[in-house]
């Protein structure tokens, strides 16, 4: 049995995996390319990220499910949110940050709901994943 190929330098992406194919999607949908990647930060930190750019100016955080999303999938959205706001400080290049989610988990991020809110409030832009492409729920450029 030979082993899958993956993608990007962490070598944790599958190269036939949804995480993938949500990369590619959301990539054209913003032109560019995005790829995981290991980033060092100016205190040395190293963090792991779903998707970046070349120029890191797009940092990306994927949250793929295709079964009835569980409190699990809320609380790795909100893991990730958390994360994507923190790199947009701790990057010099200060990147767009995008939360990528697949289709079920988009009720999460419904009219009325919190994460919705404290998504758009703190510049984190929401794409839900489908069969159909990447489409933009939440835009942080609609902050009041």
């Amino acid at each position: 049995m030979t082993e899958p190929e993956h993608i990007g330098e962490t070598g944790r992406m599958a190269a036939q995996s949804i995480e993938h194919a949500m990369l590619q999607t959301l990539g054209g949908r913003l032109g560019v390319d995005l790829a995981p990647r290991v980033l060092t930060l100016a205190d040395g930190q190293r963090v792991e990220v779903e998707g970046i750019d070349a120029a890191a100016r797009i940092v990306v955080q994927l949250v793929p499910s295709a079964a009835q999303p569980k409190s699990h999938h809320r609380n790795k959205a909100m893991a990730d949110l958390f994360k994507l706001v923190w790199l947009h400080e701790a990057l010099p290049t200060r990147p767009r940050a995008v939360l990528c989610i697949s289709e079920p988990l988009a009720r999460f991020f419904s009219a009325g709901a919190w994460p919705r809110t404290a998504a758009r409030d703190l510049g984190v832009d929401v794409w839900v994943h489908g069969d159909d492409g990447a489409t933009l729920l939440v835009s942080a450029a609609m902050r009041d």
